[in-house]
């Protein structure tokens, strides 16, 4: 694989985790399957980013209604916003 060809690879997972977030945020897949993915997603970009960290670990509590201990889909889906606008400045 040449430079342009990882170039070209890691910008289509990009594309693909900002979509599944703008998917989640506006409403259409907020199942924990796709929260799962978008955990996977950010963990494996942003390693070494605490602020993207915290954010995992929010997906990872994510049960739709929520409950105790865990994050539910509107404390999630306006964490996501956030992490949206980030993505878009990069």
């Amino acid at each position: 694989m040449n430079r342009f060809e990882a170039h070209d690879t890691a910008r289509a997972r990009r594309v693909e985790l900002i979509e599944r977030i703008e998917r989640f945020v506006d409403g259409t897949d907020v199942s924990v399957a796709a929260a799962g993915l978008i955990e996977v997603g950010l963990d494996d970009a942003f390693p070494d980013n605490d602020w993207i960290a915290d954010k995992v670990l929010m997906l990872a509590g994510y049960r739709p209604g929520g409950g105790e201990s865990l994050h539910d889909e509107a404390h999630v889906r306006a964490e996501l916003v956030k992490v949206l606008a980030r993505l878009r400045q990069a």
